[in-house]
Formats: structure tokens, C-alpha cells, sequence
């Protein structure tokens, strides 16, 4: 049974096989999809697990429950279509789940890159539509529970809404990116989004750039230790690691602000180990720990400053000059030739940052934005050769 529409299409949900079957030929019939997903993020259970995916044809919408045990490999193989365009709004993290999963996307139109090529102040799915097309999301469902089920209908819709506008969002932009001249730099950031490939490796550091600036060596190796074991007993709960152990709580039991026999007091730690076993579990782990990095001779010194040679002081010094007297003017005439969000996609101050640093080469940008930088240092008569 269709679920109330929004706007004109109906929305399906597709939670047994014998609808999912339908629906694919639905949806292998048309030339462009709209589609997102929902997931969960360690937030209400272990690990980033896919929800629900929504995809819409300009006559329909269906949302498909993958914890129903539906096999989506079809679905995948048509977002793998070339020849069908899949519009997205922001889909950096749902790409990223999609190649866990072995699916890669292909003939992409991602809304959210257009709209700041197009030096839109707000860019976000909820502005644009509201700006746009007078459609106000109801964002309540945003952080709901997505691993529950029965899902309500207000869940369903929620995540319907994401997908339902896309098409006429990006006619909408699509024509006024026409008309601005800046279509060929929205189709040549697409076309990235079908050619980067994001890793999925194991995680090996579950640290936070503070900790590599405050924690001494021996510290870091036992705080990175201890966080690997929350997160192994999190995996064994199937509840997020925040949920088993506070991680704060985990950084004072390094540093020796709180005792491993205080735990059964600690709000933060899950019932389940807020005993005297596991407390005494955790005191034999921090000593292991200890002296695992003492093994490996692991200051226990705080980070000190590094002393830097006369080579290294020239070259920061070189990079503040570049960053003020080459890379900044250049920005100002990016700001007047497209507008100041527009340039903070084209050449931020963080790309400049990399850049002058020697982190990220003009040759790794995309290949308009290089044109562009050396269009108008030409212009301006500067020269950028150094960091090709």
C-alpha cells in the first residue's frame, strides 16, 4: 500500500522480496534515480550499519529496508549504470558506505556541489528546498533510532522527503549553472564523484589530534590500546563504544586521574562491566599496556617543542609569503569573479595551507580549478610554478 506522497509521487516501502522485485523494474526503466540513505553511526548500535535506501524516479518513490533481509545486489548493479544518473544531495558518507559494501556508484549529480559552484550561502538540502522549491522539511526523524523496527510512518516520510525533490532541485540548478556558465565546473565535479574510490581499511588509530599533542608516547600507545579494547567489547555488545565506556573516562585511567578500581562507580562505564571483575580486568589491561610500551622504550616525557633547522624556518617563513602575497590575491579575484562561497570550494584557506606546505601539488586539484589558478595569476602576474 502506498504511504501518503509528498508532492506527487507515492512512496513505497519495500520491506519483502516479492516487492522488491517490482520495484527494481520500476526503477531499471528510468534514466535517472534520486537516491539517499539512512544509517546508523555507532549511535544506537556497534559499527556504521545501512538502514534503509531511498530511491526516487521522477513518478515514484521507494524506500527499501535492507534489515529485512532483502538482497539489494540489483540495486546495486543500477546504481552502477552509467547510463542512468543518480542525483544525490552530499553523499560523501554514503558513498563511503556504499564501497564498504562493494557497490560504486557511477553518473553522478550531486545537488549540494552545484548549489555552492552557484555561490549559494546555504547549501543544505533543507535551505535549498525551502529557497527553491517552498518545501519546508520536518527534520524531527533526523536522529531517530533507524535500527528499530517497526519504523513509523513519520520515519518512512522523513526519509522519502530526502530524496522526492531531487529531481526538480536539479533542473533548477542544473539551468541556472547554464546560465551562469559555470555548467562545465559542475559537470567536472561530478564526474570526481564517479572516479574516487574511499578506503575502508581497519581502523588502526582511534586517536584524536589533542592526544598526539598533549599524551606523551608511552601515553598514546596505552590510551590507542585501550580505546582498541573498548571498541572489541562494543563489537561483542553490538552497542556503539561510547555506550560501554566513557571515552574521556579512558584517557583519565592513562593519565592517572582515576583508579581501574573506581569503575563500578563511573557513570559513564555500561552496567555490564561496572563490577569489581571487570575493574580488576581493566587494572591487569593497563599494566599489560604499561609495560608493552615500556618494551618498546616509549617516553613518558610530555611532547616538547620541536626544534626546527634554519632550512625549516626559511621554508615556513617562504609559505607565510606565499600564503599572503600569491595565494590571497588570487582568492580575491576568485571572490569577485564567482562570489566568497563559491571560493571557499574553488581554493580555501585550508587547500591554500596544503598547498604552500607542499601537502597537496595544484596538479591534484581538479583540472578547472587549476586552470582557473593560473588564469588569473597570469593575470595578476604571479607566478605559481613553484607549487605545480
Amino acid at each position: 500500500m502506498p504511504l501518503p506522497t509528498a508532492g506527487t509521487q507515492p512512496v513505497h516501502y519495500i520491506d519483502q522480496p516479492h516487492l522488491l522485485a517490482p520495484c527494481l523494474q520500476q526503477l531499471a526503466q528510468s534514466n535517472t534515480l534520486a537516491f539517499d540513505l539512512e544509517f546508523d553511526n555507532n549511535r544506537y548500535g556497534y559499527g556504521v550499519t545501512l538502514c534503509l535506501v531511498q530511491v526516487a524516479t521522477p513518478q515514484a518513490c521507494y524506500v527499501i529496508d535492507p534489515l529485512a533481509g532483502l538482497d539489494l545486489a540489483e540495486l546495486y548493479v543500477l546504481f552502477e549504470q552509467p547510463a542512468i544518473q543518480k542525483i544525490v544531495h552530499a553523499p560523501g558518507e554514503d558513498l563511503r558506505l556504499l564501497h564498504s559494501l562493494g557497490c560504486y556508484p557511477k553518473n553522478l549529480f550531486d545537488t549540494e556541489v552545484a548549489a555552492r559552484l552557484l555561490n549559494y550561502e546555504q547549501s543544505s538540502l533543507t535551505a535549498l528546498l525551502r529557497d527553491k522549491l517552498q518545501f519546508q522539511m520536518d527534520k524531527k526523524q533526523q536522529k531517530s533510532n533507524w535500527l528499530r523496527r517497526p519504523l513509523s510512518d513519520e520515519q518512512v516520510q522523513y526519509a522519502a522527503d530526502d530524496v522526492l525533490w531531487l529531481h526538480p532541485l536539479k533542473a533548477l540548478l542544473e539551468k541556472e549553472a547554464e546560465e551562469r556558465g559555470v555548467l562545465p565546473y559542475v559537470r567536472e565535479e561530478q564526474e570526481l564523484l564517479s572516479t574516487t574510490i574511499h578506503g575502508n581499511g581497519a581502523k588502526t588509530s582511534f586517536l584524536k589530534p589533542a592526544d598526539l599533542l598533549y599524551l606523551s608516547p608511552l601515553e598514546q600507545y596505552i590510551t590507542n590500546e585501550l580505546l582498541r579494547y573498548r571498541d572489541e567489547l562494543a563489537r561483542g555488545m553490538g552497542k556503539p563504544a561510547y555506550q560501554v565506556m566513557g571515552e574521556e573516562l579512558v584517557r583519565d585511567l592513562v593519565t592517572g586521574k582515576i583508579q581501574a578500581q573506581d569503575i563500578p562507580y563511573e557513570t559513564s562505564v555500561h552496567p555490564r562491566y561496572r563490577n569489581g571483575r571487570f575493574a580488576t580486568q581493566l587494572a591487569q589491561q593497563l599494566r599489560r599496556l604499561k609495560e608493552a610500551a615500556e618494551d618498546q622504550n616509549l617516553s613518558d616525557d610530555p611532547p616538547g617543542r620541536p626544534r626546527l633547522t634554519p632550512e625549516q624556518h626559511a621554508a615556513i617563513r617562504q609559505a607565510a609569503h606565499d600564503r599572503d602575497h600569491l595565494f590571497a590575491p588570487i582568492q580575491q579575484a576568485l571572490v569577485q569573479r564567482f562570489g566568497q562561497h563559491t571560493t571557499v570550494l574553488l581554493l580555501s584557506n585550508k587547500m591554500v595551507n596544503d598547498i604552500v606546505k607542499g601537502a597537496m601539488p595544484l596538479r591534484n586539484l581538479p583540472r578547472y580549478r587549476q586552470q582557473l589558478i593560473r588564469e588569473i595569476a597570469g593575470e595578476l602576474g604571479l607566478d605559481v610554478g613553484r607549487y605545480e
